[in-house]
């Protein structure tokens, strides 16, 4: 058996170890590894002067007057990047070189100077957990429920469950239809006496006898209409 089949509740950041115990990636915490560690906030904080969190890792900004070294941790005082007129700031590369630097969730643009929104949903299709759906932010984004699936506690965690529209409502069956629940959505069964696509149902006829169509066929030729007098 492997490890991953002893965890009931899959590891978000990390790995399966033992009977639902999971292993964090660095930058994440709790019991399913889904709960961001903000670095900036600990007693040891890892940035020389400003300190940005990010969703399981950090960033370091300097204050005015000073550059980011390359280790990405040290500020600098001195060689301030007004020349290069970057839109948020700039930082020492290895040997020397300056460029300028964009948080979090954002990229240069081709200006080399201006900071571009990043949409994490068409870089990776597995960005947000099953049954969630990503919806990209300005320099980040956030998984929400897909359709059919509202936010509660289930198993013991807090995930997307089924939404029973059923029992709230919420479909739009006829109501000569019966609505049965399905995992994220619903169908619509016309109720006996009733034909349809569920969401609409008409009332079947009974068959007519030959002697009931005979007798109608008759009294309409019977039936002649009046003329009109000249």
């Amino acid at each position: 058996m492997s490890n991953h089949s002893l965890c009931r509740t899959p590891c978000w950041n990390g790995v399966c170890v033992g009977p639902d115990k999971c292993a964090c990636s660095d930058g994440f915490k709790g019991s399913l590894c889904n709960e961001d560690v903000n670095e900036c906030g600990l007693v040891r904080r890892p940035c020389s002067q400003r300190c940005m969190n990010t969703h399981g890792s950090y960033r370091c900004y300097c204050e005015p007057g000073y550059t980011l070294g390359a280790d990405g941790y040290t500020c600098y005082r001195g060689r301030a990047c007004s020349s290069l007129r970057c839109q948020f700031g700039c930082q020492i590369e290895r040997g020397g070189a300056m460029r300028c630097l964009c948080p979090p969730g954002l990229h240069l643009a081709a200006d080399n100077k201006t900071c571009e929104d990043v949409d994490e949903c068409e870089q990776s299709l597995h960005v947000c957990p099953p049954r969630r759906t990503c919806r990209n932010t300005f320099g980040g984004f956030v998984c929400v429920c897909q359709d059919g699936y509202v936010m509660g506690t289930l198993e013991g965690s807090v995930q997307c469950r089924d939404k029973n529209e059923c029992l709230t409502g919420t479909h739009r069956c006829s109501r000569h239809a019966q609505c049965v629940n399905t995992d994220g959505s619903y169908t619509c069964q016309c109720r006996d006496s009733y034909h349809g696509d569920g969401r609409t149902c008409w009332l079947r006829r009974a068959p007519q006898s030959k002697t009931h169509m005979y007798y109608h066929y008759k009294l309409s030729r019977r039936t002649k209409p009046l003329k009109p007098y000249l």
